[in-house]
């Protein structure tokens, strides 16, 4: 996989991270999108303004190409539907971390953390900001796995 750098200001790390991942032009994904992101949509100055990309854009734009995405949370929480608020990790913290670890060994991925996505090519995390990291050092509350789908075509 390449590293792709965003300009600088330039706030699309979803669109990037999908861009290293199927080796297209980020313009590219932007036009099959139809938005580029920036338009205001809160009442705040950019970038927390923009309206940026949500990740079924993102899913669109693979389910054209052939390409699936499975998520995977990190800490997935049970509730009960009777007592709102009595949420409980699935697994403790170790054993999620851990699972999320085994999970992406190998596995191509869209990782999203706070406020900023990333590309994942199995081994190493590529940051849309112009740098390679281990996995350590970028802790995703989800990912998305990058597969062949078995249907491609109009959405």
């Amino acid at each position: 996989m390449q590293l792709l750098q965003m300009p600088k200001g330039v706030h699309q790390c979803l669109v990037y991270s999908l861009a290293m991942l199927i080796e297209e032009d980020p313009d590219v994904i932007i036009a099959e999108i139809g938005h580029d992101g920036t338009e205001a949509w809160w009442d705040y100055g950019p970038p927390y303004s923009y309206r940026g990309y949500h990740i079924q854009e993102i899913i669109d734009v693979c389910l054209l190409r052939g390409i699936g995405l499975t998520p995977i949370e990190a800490t997935p929480l049970l509730g009960c539907a009777m007592q709102p608020g009595s949420h409980r990790q699935v697994w403790p913290p170790e054993e999620a971390q851990a699972r999320m670890h085994n999970i992406l060994q190998g596995r191509p991925a869209i990782l999203i953390g706070p406020g900023h996505a990333c590309a994942w090519d199995g081994n190493i995390v590529f940051d849309p900001n112009g740098r390679n990291m281990p996995l350590s050092e970028f802790r995703p509350m989800e990912a998305w796995l990058v597969s062949p789908s078995h249907q491609k075509g109009v959405i």
